[in-house]
């Protein structure tokens, strides 16, 4: 099974460093993924792709000043935040921090600091 990872808030709407399963690639701009068990057509150019399921937080850098980007769900992670290789869940990390803890979830994993989104 392949994976990708959203790393634009675009057209799609769907969570930025969030990683849903690809069901289907056929057509050349546009990905089927499973979204909370639901199939949904996403453009493909969004996207970063993974052949495993991912075990590391996505870390996504928001730009500060653009109050477009801001959605009141990610009002209080900061320009910096994680996304949950395992549930989803955002929290906001410290700079270098190596781990982080998934309030959701319970999980404990490291964080890919050298795959930003």
């Amino acid at each position: 099974m392949r994976w990708a990872r959203v790393c634009r808030e675009e057209a799609h709407g769907l969570r930025r460093g969030a990683r849903y399963a690809v069901l289907g690639d056929a057509e050349s701009d546009l990905i089927l993924l499973d979204v909370n068990k639901s199939n949904r057509p996403v453009n493909r150019s969004g996207l970063v792709f993974a052949d495993e399921k991912p075990t590391k937080w996505s870390v996504v850098r928001r730009d500060p000043d653009d109050h477009a980007a801001l959605r009141a769900s990610t009002a209080n992670l900061g320009p910096v935040y994680g996304v949950c290789p395992h549930c989803r869940a955002r929290v906001a990390l410290s700079a270098g921090a190596t781990e982080a803890h998934c309030p959701r979830c319970k999980e404990v994993s490291e964080v890919d600091w050298d795959n930003t989104c």
